[in-house]
């Protein structure tokens, strides 16, 4: 059996190129202003990330408690199976619910995480807040 092995993307999504599609190339296709990549956020997703591949299972749980002390406003997107962030971004945004969270009005900042399962699953967290 294979350790679940957790992978952070640290602000990578800043500096990716001008094609890529992230959060913030999303954000300006909309006519938003562009997120700030927060350390605190993508600790949160990290943690989440990694309980999600170590259960193998898709889920918000906890998802007030991560982000209540560090946000008034706040939003999460999840997913699986993304081998990279721009699939992940792909998929959220083609999906309601989560295409408004990456589009809401009144946050700030950002934090990305991916975490591999032992099966060899990716998970995704997004967090967004202010």
């Amino acid at each position: 059996m294979r350790a679940v092995v957790p992978l952070l993307i640290l602000g990578a999504l800043v500096a990716t190129p001008a094609s890529a599609f992230d959060i913030n190339s999303f954000r300006a296709q909309h006519k938003l202003p562009p997120l700030s990549y927060s350390a605190a956020y993508a600790g949160a997703a990290q943690a989440h990330a990694y309980d999600l591949a170590r259960r193998n299972h898709l889920d918000h749980n906890g998802f007030r408690e991560r982000m209540g002390a560090l946000s008034s406003r706040a939003a999460e997107n999840v997913a699986y199976g993304c081998a990279d962030a721009e699939c992940a971004y792909r998929m959220w945004a083609l999906s309601a619910g989560h295409r408004r969270n990456m589009l809401m009005k009144g946050i700030s900042s950002y934090g990305l995480a991916n975490a591999v399962s032992a099966s060899g699953r990716h998970y995704w967290v997004l967090e967004l807040g202010n």
